[in-house]
């Protein structure tokens, strides 16, 4: 019989055990942890009877969890399905014919490392999540997941030879980290920040004290040490984008089948990612100024499923060439047109009310409560800052938007501060809603709200006429297409 083919059940190598207790031990961590910053800050270095009751129970929780997870855990491989058995008082049997696995996954986290484990996942196409996942030695999962998609593979015997599509080296990956947002890197620490000082403010009775203080005396230090220490922060969020990039991106390759793309990423966590192109239901890039100077996108395909498998299947590729995102978006869509003669663009009407709705009513209706309550005014200049922003976001927002179609494709652009292009074919469309406030109403405008299994895609403000023949021509194209959007 094949290489992990049973027919008893069995467990998961006795080595997940240790998985299962770091795993367990991490969440804890995660979930409690300013309650076990407090044990070890109020320490007195005395040891304490009630202390070792409640260190007990935690490590006996954890034991017996890890225990009940592992033993009562076991599964079996047939020629033609994957049966896995659960749970110690409300027992759960899943059997998941070979032939419906719609994807699979090998992923492998620093825990798992450490243990020589890697972690075997796949569901079907009715499943809203990943409907099983188990354990394997590295070597094993890789076997038994070259078996499963060899079960997949058409009568005709279709030759499976793997096509590199992209591969990232080192350069590129510096590239991809030093162009990366910056800013969103800047905003994770400072909430990090945030978090970690509410976090400690029970453990010092004088926090409010000592907070002002330490202010006091960065502003007393003078404008040369501010400035270097607002620089030192933005050469630090750099310096994180950097590492998360070369930490998520590493041994990235990107290579495509007669099934489907196949992905590898990943330095801490390694994954490998299978998605057959049936999943795929639309692809969009996108990139920043930067970026754009040196031809490097970030393409992502969107697909099918629940939250948790569109989140497993959230590919975001590097593309390093407009050669390479040529070649991903022709997989997808062969002939993409360089012009298109169906243009639409969002009225003029889209920037004002949404800068004014959004942006300077909440800001009129703060000022005066704020006026009376608040004795500093420095507020006042994030009360201007708002609606400022938001007029540029909005009015960039609608200056490159253009949403352009012919007979087979939708072709949408858009962006901000960057540009983002999304490609999607009408059989891919499951619904089509117009969408109306009073205003749009009167102005004969509408918002058209495209429903897809991979996500929704919104044209704000268009004229309705339009909408309403965009709408008649999806329907048919839903009723007259033999191909099935899943």
């Amino acid at each position: 019989m094949s290489v992990g083919l049973q027919t008893e059940f069995r467990r998961q190598p006795f080595a997940a055990i240790g998985h299962i207790l770091v795993k367990t031990i991490l969440q804890l961590a995660k979930n409690f942890w300013p309650f076990f910053l407090l044990i070890i800050i109020r320490s007195d270095g005395e040891i304490d009877s009630n202390e070792n009751y409640v260190y007990l129970l935690i490590a006996a929780f954890i034991l017996i969890k890890a225990l009940i997870d592992y033993f009562f855990f076991r599964f079996r491989f047939t020629e033609d399905e994957v049966q896995v058995k659960s749970g110690i008082f409300s027992r759960k049997q899943i059997t998941l014919p070979l032939h419906k696995i719609q994807t699979v996954h090998i992923n492998q986290n620093w825990v798992q490392k450490i243990f020589n484990l890697s972690e075997l996942s796949f569901d079907s196409p009715g499943s809203n999540k990943e409907e099983i996942k188990i354990q394997f030695q590295k070597i094993e999962a890789k076997e038994l997941m070259e078996f499963i998609l060899q079960k997949k593979k058409t009568e005709e015997q279709i030759e499976n030879k793997d096509e590199i599509l992209s591969k990232l080296s080192f350069k590129d990956l510096l590239k991809l980290g030093f162009t990366a947002n910056h800013f969103e890197t800047l905003l994770i620490l400072i909430g990090l920040s945030i978090s970690f000082l509410n976090n400690i403010k029970g453990f010092f009775e004088d926090y409010e004290n000592l907070m002002e203080d330490s202010t006091n005396k960065l502003v007393e230090s003078g404008a040369y040490l501010i400035a270097m220490g607002v620089f030192a922060i933005l050469i630090l969020s750099i310096l994180v984008s950097l590492v998360r990039t070369i930490i998520s991106y590493l041994n990235f390759q990107i290579t495509k089948n007669a099934q489907g793309f196949n992905i590898n990423k990943g330095l801490i966590n390694n994954s490998q990612k299978v998605l057959p192109f049936e999943k795929v239901q639309y692809v969009s890039w996108k990139t920043n100024w930067l970026r754009k100077k040196i031809s490097m996108y970030l393409f992502e395909f969107h697909t099918i499923g629940g939250a948790e498998v569109r989140s497993n299947l959230k590919i975001k590729a590097p593309i390093t060439s407009e050669l390479v995102l040529n070649n991903l978006a022709g997989v997808y869509f062969p002939s993409i047109p360089e012009h298109f003669e169906n243009i639409l663009r969002i009225d003029k009407s889209y920037w004002f009310r949404k800068t004014f709705f959004n942006g300077i009513l909440p800001a009129m209706l703060l000022l005066f409560p704020l006026l009376y309550f608040v004795e500093e005014r420095y507020f006042l200049f994030y009360l201007i800052v708002l609606p400022l922003y938001l007029f540029f976001n909005y009015g960039l927002y609608r200056k490159k938007f253009r949403f352009s179609w012919t007979n087979k494709l939708i072709h949408i652009q858009n962006g901000v501060f960057g540009d983002k292009t999304i490609l999607l074919k009408w059989e891919k469309i499951q619904s089509v809603k117009i969408s109306q406030n009073l205003f749009q109403q009167r102005k004969h405008l509408a918002d058209l709200v495209i429903h897809t299994a991979g996500g929704t895609i919104i044209a704000p403000y268009i004229p309705v006429e339009t909408a309403r023949g965009l709408q008649n021509l999806a329907l048919y194209k839903i009723e007259s297409s033999k191909k099935n959007w899943h």
